[in-house]
């Protein structure tokens, strides 16, 4: 019975590649941007380094599938968001999905799932709206916090001085993704909580007008490969 569910997975896999692959414009070069000092992520010349092996291997299978060039430019993450809403960029790369960025930008199917970790030097209420808490500046974490009322959410665009913060005792929490703090762990104190928060799921955003001969394509690109790599 595993057998001939492993079986019909791996065809469904190759059907979904091959539908897809059919639907992108062979070797077309597609302009892309990636969130500026993201852990896990480097940049080599314009291309991007992905250095966790599973994350890598999935994009890799995505990038393959749609048989096409990506020309990566790591910015500031409102600046990247920014550049795809008016079509200066195809589109943005590893970004949490929110209903905000939905609102404006094509949301890609999900990727992988990423939730939310609370990081603390001591057990934390996390629905007390009067905890003194940190995340990255622009980020899902920060404004949906902010959004929900909770009244001290302050911020820094580097995770060391989040974590410096932490370690002050200047915040009683700090809100990061899962894959942040998995990449980044040697960078929190040692005796510090981790909280299991929001579910959240990252992946692609493309232009609002996009054509869905470009959407399509990465959606059965995205399903394909995550089924492969069960």
């Amino acid at each position: 019975m595993q057998f001939r569910f492993a079986r019909r997975s791996f065809v469904l896999a190759l059907a979904l590649c091959s539908s897809a692959s059919l639907s992108v414009a062979s070797d077309r070069v597609l302009r892309a941007g990636t969130p500026e000092g993201l852990p896990g992520y480097a940049m080599n010349g314009n291309q991007l380094v992905i250095l966790d092996p599973g994350k890598r291997r999935l994009f890799e299978c995505i990038e393959r599938t749609l048989n096409v060039r990506l020309d990566w430019q790591a910015l500031p993450t409102k600046r990247v968001l920014q550049m795809v809403a008016d079509g200066q960029l195809d589109l943005a790369f590893p970004m949490g999905f929110t209903a905000e960025r939905a609102a404006v930008l094509l949301q890609s199917a999900p990727a992988w799932d990423n939730p939310d970790y609370w990081l603390s030097l001591r057990p934390v209420n996390i629905q007390d709206r009067s905890l003194r808490i940190a995340a990255r500046l622009g980020s899902p974490q920060q404004v949906e916090y902010l959004a929900d009322g909770y009244t001290r959410v302050t911020g820094s665009y580097t995770y060391p001085h989040l974590a410096k913060a932490l370690a002050m005792d200047v915040s009683d929490a700090v809100i990061v993704p899962q894959s942040v703090y998995e990449d980044q762990k040697a960078l929190w104190p040692a005796q510090t909580i981790v909280t299991v928060g929001r579910r959240r799921q990252s992946g692609f955003y493309l232009n609002s007008s996009a054509p869905q001969h470009l959407l399509n394509p990465l959606n059965l690109a995205i399903e394909a490969c995550r089924v492969a790599a069960r």
